[in-house]
């Protein structure tokens, strides 16, 4: 399951930044809004309450745990569940880095916060695998020292004004979301079923890794049981049910998804970008891009 998950992680491509600290004391509450991009909060200390603003059940979050909302969904951050909230936004105090600092001196127990947000590549299909919101945290309650000292060492450079610390903190922050995402992986229980829960069957585990690194070569379902020793049949009917999709459907959209990092990334043209993820043609390219991205190659490489 190691190299799977390594190539799940390594897929991820994403850019995370800080934009409050928040320091608290009860009562307290504040809404996020929607935004573009995910969001995520880092306890450094103290305990908090997440709770999806479109429903669903409040969240306790402690030290060292992170709450994260891969979609930016709006969501409310709180002492205790049923606090009264304002915008997140009408609370800060905006420095010259741009960095919020929210302060709440209600008189009761302390929570430290670090508030970040986190630009994932939409195209990944393992992202839309994801839940709205993902708490991260080991059976006994917190996470592993590492990350305890991860979250302690953004709270240092935020708190620190050092030059360098911008980058510091992008690369720490690249990190504790990384880690996250393994966590939540790791985690998911044996009932749980999906892409990434088929990282648990050694079969099917083993045919996305073909795909994943070999997308140029034009696999089947029978090419890809054959590889994993499977018959045609009963693989594509676990990799379905297993994965939620087809293998052809799978395999399609894991080659558009490589098409938009050459696109965006290498600056390749369109018609060498089709070589590249196993296109004979140009014309069949663009048309399996549309289908997935709803964009022309040409169109989308320009927007990039």
């Amino acid at each position: 399951m190691t190299d799977a998950l390594t190539d799940v992680l390594d897929s991820i491509r994403m850019r995370g930044s800080i934009f409050s600290r928040a320091e608290l004391s009860a009562p307290w509450g504040f809404e996020s809004g929607r935004r573009p991009e995910g969001m995520f909060h880092a306890v450094v200390h103290g305990r908090a309450w997440a709770t999806l603003a479109e429903g669903g059940e409040p969240v306790e979050v402690g030290r060292g745990d992170i709450v994260l909302m891969p979609f930016g969904d709006n969501h409310l951050m709180t002492d205790a569940p049923g606090r009264p909230t304002r915008p997140l936004t009408s609370q800060s105090i905006v420095d010259e880095r741009g960095m919020g600092h929210l302060v709440v001196e209600g008189g009761g127990a302390g929570t430290s916060l670090i508030c970040g947000s986190v630009a994932f590549d939409e195209a990944n299909p393992v992202l839309s695998m994801l839940p709205r919101l993902i708490h991260v945290q080991d059976d006994t309650g917190h996470l592993s020292g590492i990350v305890e000292t991860i979250i302690d060492l953004i709270a240092d450079e935020v708190d620190g004004h050092v030059a360098g610390s911008e980058t510091i903190v992008t690369r720490l922050t690249d990190v504790l979301i990384v880690y996250s995402l393994r966590q939540y992986i790791l985690a998911l229980p044996e009932t749980e079923v999906g892409w990434l829960a088929a990282l648990r069957d050694p079969a099917i585990r083993d045919a996305l890794g073909l795909i994943h690194r070999r997308p140029d070569r034009p696999w089947t379902a029978e090419q890809l049981a054959s590889a994993v020793g499977m018959s045609r049949s009963s693989f594509f009917t676990r990799f379905r049910q297993t994965v939620g999709e087809t293998p052809g459907d799978y395999f399609t959209r894991w080659r558009v998804y490589t098409a938009t990092r050459l696109l965006r990334e290498d600056q390749l043209s369109v018609a060498a970008t089709a070589h590249r993820v196993g296109y004979r043609t140009e014309a069949s390219f663009s048309n399996a891009f549309v289908r997935v991205m709803g964009i022309r190659p040409g169109a989308y490489k320009r927007a990039a």
